[in-house]
């Protein structure tokens, strides 16, 4: 049986603003991390073991997405078939990803509808990772915040589906 694994990527891991308490006339700051410093994740969910694989890239363009393909390929390398369910994101289309789908016929995208997150079951994951490190943070530094967004990810990502998948950093 082939592998069913929903891919996604992660938007910037700037700090996410939100709703939170504070003293009254006082105004809650969020630090950044500096201007243009960006990282993005891509991971991959296994439907099955709930194993979760995951790749940084500084960019979110079609290497990225490489990068996630190369680390599935390595860790499942007796599969015949690996099937991913994406969003319709265009790095999944490009030229590029193309040609390396074409000379690795073991993976099969699965192109999930329109403005359907909930259908790709990372998206919670990756809801517990905001919800967890990056809405409202504290981190001055992207060091700081990287090596808080890889701890979570170390820990809960085999968690995931548990609950301690409500581990926090």
């Amino acid at each position: 049986m082939a592998p069913t694994i929903s891919a996604s990527w992660r938007s910037r891991l700037s700090p996410r603003i939100c709703n939170c308490w504070s003293k009254k006339a006082i105004q809650t700051s969020t630090s950044t991390p500096g201007n243009n410093v960006k990282r993005y994740l891509c991971g991959a969910l296994h439907a099955k073991t709930q194993k979760v694989l995951w790749v940084e890239w500084e960019r979110k363009n079609t290497d990225i997405f490489l990068l996630m393909m190369a680390e599935l390929k390595r860790q499942y390398r007796r599969a015949k078939q690996i099937r991913l369910i994406v969003d319709n994101y265009r790095i999944y289309k490009s030229h590029k990803a193309q040609v390396f789908l074409m000379h690795n016929p073991k993976f099969k995208l699965l192109f999930q509808p329109v403005y359907h997150p909930w259908v790709n079951k990372i998206e919670l994951f990756w809801k517990k990772l905001h919800d967890t490190v990056t809405r409202n943070h504290r981190y001055s530094t992207i060091g700081q915040l990287m090596k808080a967004v890889h701890q979570f990810m170390e820990n809960a990502s085999s968690m995931f589906g548990t609950e301690l998948a409500l581990w926090r950093a």
